[in-house]
């Protein structure tokens, strides 16, 4: 009873905050899965319907959508990114080619299942992005509704070994350490509080419980990539000029070092934890890596064969054709590579070409600006974890969120460009106000000269 009483009290802070700020529903897109499998963990009902959450985060979605509509006289539409229209141009052309992959009956299988989140991820989730405010929203709520449920997941649910123990099945860890992750980030990078004493120690606590979450789900590319991520992106959201950065920058490092060791030592050396523990062995490691990039290179042997499908690709999802792997490789650039061509890879390298350079505009616009610096931290340390991520878990239609964070990215780059041309204008405006006026007023300001001006 307390975990729907909980579940539903997470699911009526976002109905109820969306009114006002609909960019909360972000938050409970990028939390989806964490309170999917807190909601499977301690009810039955989520457990026998397993998209409930799903549909509830989606439903909340449209209706943010509605309403931010409404208040910005549907100028959510308007602007649409160059990055935008790149990212829904891969995802058309992947389905397309699933008429001509290997096994279409797979192929269109998994985008039966998997289209609605392409929707709700790629099209829709985007759009709540209209103000830099709306993003200060999302980041607020990421961290409040994210915060409760990595709290949760960490001491209120059965554990075993590295996946959480849903009713009728275990859960998956990669999603909960990439939600605690997101979290973190936010946490550090962007922090919506940052001028608040009672925050500082809260924020604080709030990334150890991120990184034991983290470390207790065995997710050892989340955790790698969060730990870079956080030191790369501190020079956006924050000028390193004073020694006193420098030296924050030295305690947030030996930090996050000393809370990643008390977790490992709290979670994979105890006893019941010892026989996993391999799991972080250097050998184990090097030989999943190794695994990986094998099947990915078996796929690109398959898509080299001839010449047509080296440019069109060998259709999309034609790994889990059992005559190639029978599964997704693992490794997202040689996927797309192998799966939509040359012409899908291409526009995959596009989009992240367009992420680079939007990121580097938009930290010339809001060089001198810390508040706008803070937003665009922790925008970029998203993407960059996200797309980390999809170097070692996933495929393209389950890894959505470095190209939906893409897409935030290209959207905020407008919104910036805006509040600049609007300043701009101003500024016309008051200079031309005062030229009308300047000329007269500078003969009354200006004192009467009498006569020639005495020099020695």
């Amino acid at each position: 009873m307390i975990g729907l009483s909980v579940y539903i009290a997470i699911a009526g802070s976002l109905f109820i905050a969306l009114w006002r700020y609909p960019a909360v529903a972000l938050a409970g897109v990028l939390c989806m899965f964490g309170l999917e499998q807190w909601g499977q963990a301690t009810t039955a009902f989520f457990a026998q319907h397993q998209t409930a959450t799903n549909y509830l985060i989606g439903g909340i979605l449209v209706i943010a959508l509605a309403v931010q509509g409404i208040k910005r006289g549907f100028r959510i539409f308007s602007d649409y990114p160059f990055i935008g229209w790149l990212t829904l141009a891969l995802f058309l052309y992947a389905f397309i080619s699933t008429q001509w992959t290997p096994r279409p009956d797979i192929s269109l299988n998994l985008w039966m299942g998997r289209w609605p989140y392409i929707v709700i991820f790629i099209m829709l989730s985007p759009l709540l992005i209209t103000e830099d405010r709306d993003l200060r929203a999302a980041y607020a709520s990421l961290i409040l509704i994210g915060g409760v449920l990595t709290t949760l997941l960490m001491f209120f649910v059965k554990w075993e070994a590295r996946r959480i123990v849903l009713q009728h099945d275990l859960g998956n860890p990669l999603s909960v350490a990439a939600m605690g992750g997101m979290v973190m980030l936010i946490l550090v990078l962007a922090d919506p509080w940052p001028e608040s004493k009672i925050w500082f120690p809260v924020k604080w606590a709030l990334v150890a419980l991120c990184l034991a979450l983290i470390v207790r789900s065995g997710s050892r590319g989340q955790l790698l990539g969060v730990l870079l991520v956080s030191i790369a992106c501190w020079p956006i959201s924050r000028r390193l000029i004073h020694l006193k950065q420098f030296a924050f920058l030295a305690f947030i490092i030996l930090f996050l070092g000393l809370a990643t060791n008390y977790a490992f030592q709290e979670f994979w050396v105890q006893e019941n934890y010892g026989k996993h523990a391999a799991r972080w062995s250097e050998q184990s490691a090097q030989d999943d890596v190794s695994g990986r990039l094998s099947n990915a290179l078996i796929l690109v042997r398959v898509w080299f064969n001839s010449p047509e499908t080296v440019l069109l690709g060998l259709g999309n999802s034609a790994s889990y054709d059992p005559r190639i792997l029978g599964f997704y490789p693992h490794f997202l650039p040689l996927e797309i590579l192998a799966e939509e061509g040359l012409i899908g890879f291409g526009l995959y390298l596009m989009i992240f070409y367009c992420a680079l350079r939007t990121t580097f505009r938009s930290l010339r616009m809001v060089a001198n600006n810390r508040n706008e610096r803070l937003l665009l931290g922790g925008l970029v340390g998203l993407c960059l974890f996200t797309l980390i991520l999809s170097f070692k878990q996933g495929s393209l239609l389950t890894n959505l969120e470095p190209f939906m964070l893409a897409v935030v990215l290209g959207r905020y780059e407008r919104i910036l460009l805006w509040s600049r041309a609007i300043a701009i204008t101003a500024n016309e405006e008051s200079e031309d106000t005062t030229t009308s006026f300047g000329k007269q007023s500078a003969m009354w300001e200006k004192p009467l000269e009498l006569g020639p001006r005495l020099t020695r």
